[in-house]
């Protein structure tokens, strides 16, 4: 028996809505771009203030763990991430603000799509590292996952 009220939704309803959710993502797509641009100077302004917040967020999670001397199974991993993650925002930041000084040209389009860019210098190269951010973002959740695991694994 539940402890508590709420009804568990057996298993086959829970396949078949989630076939249907799929089948409906599939049947009605829209394009889905990994960036998007911010209406004018104040889209670009309150996004980065955004990661500034972000960033903050995640120092004072930091120091928290820290103070608090967590050191059991998985806190270590979740250390891990929330350096992962400032990282990232760190550098989507600074990424931010390059794109504001890099010439549309410097762009290979292929019917209307951005498919390229030119590498000419080190300040391009730069600007070209800050848009992998996926090289940091993806370990992060991989250390977020263990972490998650550890703290189920010791509950």
């Amino acid at each position: 028996m539940l402890k508590h009220k709420m009804q568990v939704m057996p298993l086959r309803r829970v396949f078949v809505a989630v076939v249907w959710l799929v089948g409906l993502l599939l049947v009605i797509p829209s394009p889905i771009w990994a960036v998007q641009s911010h209406g004018g100077a104040e889209g670009l302004v309150s996004h980065q203030i955004g990661h500034i917040l972000f960033v903050v967020a995640m120092i004072t999670i930091l120091v928290r763990i820290r103070h608090h001397n967590l050191v059991e199974p998985g806190w270590k991993e979740f250390k891990i991430f929330l350096w992962l993650l400032l990282g990232w925002n760190l550098q989507t930041f600074v990424g931010h603000l390059l794109r504001e000084f890099v010439v549309d040209h410097k762009f290979v389009k292929v019917d209307g799509n951005v498919s390229g860019y030119h590498l000419a210098n080190t300040f391009d190269l730069f600007f070209y590292l800050t848009r992998l951010d996926h090289l940091l973002l993806v370990p992060a959740f991989l250390f977020l996952l263990l972490a998650l695991r550890r703290w189920e694994a010791n509950k």
